[in-house]
């Protein structure tokens, strides 16, 4: 599923305080990205399904600058576009005639205080993008082995991956398998790792040091992590199937 823009705008306009001020008919759009955009030299890096936020800080000031920026995104077939007012810009800044356009032309117009972010607002966008498509990569991925005839092929390769720690975890009454996929999750950060397992970063070190050392997992190896990290979503995949 895409991330759509009313959905969006449903779950974080509260928290960053947006307003819809026209073109509540093209909600509907797919977003793709979320770009910065306070220069029309940047015009050229512009891509289709970009949600774009701006300040206005380097636009001149004529009556008609913001309905030639808006009449350029749309023709860009970016998202929409937030406008963050309260300095550069103002609610006086929107013209009937903006308006009127982002209406005729079903393209969302928003505004957003000053005192919010912009970091704040992006990083947040930014990780339910990425959330968004990791989501639609595990369901190419769940289809792949639904496309498989023989149950067994799964079923080897987990055990071939995973069987030393899901061993070790039975044996030991441990939970080494988790702080093994959270390394994998987390790209080896211990900080990360810490965070969200509730353990202290000693403890895991120390796990890790037995993955490496004791279970002989190559933590290291690119193509290793890959391979155990599909492990994991197969294994995922396989519970939910009985």
């Amino acid at each position: 599923m895409a991330l759509i823009l009313s959905e969006l705008f449903a779950e974080t306009g509260k928290k960053y305080e947006l307003q819809l001020i026209a073109g509540k008919n093209g909600l509907n759009r797919e977003v793709k990205w979320v770009y910065v955009a306070e220069d029309k030299s940047n015009a050229g890096f512009l891509r289709a399904g970009e949600l774009i936020i701006s300040t206005g800080a380097l636009y001149d000031r004529t009556d008609s600058w913001l309905l030639h920026f808006v009449r350029l995104l749309n023709e860009h077939h970016t998202s929409g576009l937030i406008l963050n007012i309260g300095k550069q810009l103002s609610a006086a800044d929107i013209t009937d005639k903006v308006i009127a356009y982002c209406d005729a032309h079903n393209y969302p117009l928003f505004v957003m205080p000053w005192h919010i972010h912009i970091y704040d607002i992006t990083r947040d966008y930014y990780d339910r993008i990425f959330e968004d498509s990791r989501r639609n990569e595990d369901m190419d991925f769940y289809r792949l082995l639904q496309a498989i005839d023989n149950p067994s092929v799964p079923e080897r390769f987990v055990t071939q991956k995973l069987k030393p720690v899901l061993d070790y975890d039975l044996k030991h009454n441990s939970n080494l398998a988790d702080t093994l996929f959270l390394y994998l999750k987390h790209w080896g950060s211990i900080q990360h790792i810490a965070s969200e397992s509730y353990c202290h970063r000693n403890t895991v070190t120390k796990r890790i040091h037995i993955l490496r050392e004791q279970l002989g997992f190559c933590l290291d190896e690119p193509s290793e992590r890959f391979e155990l990290m599909a492990a994991f979503m197969v294994r995922e995949y396989l519970q939910t199937q009985k």
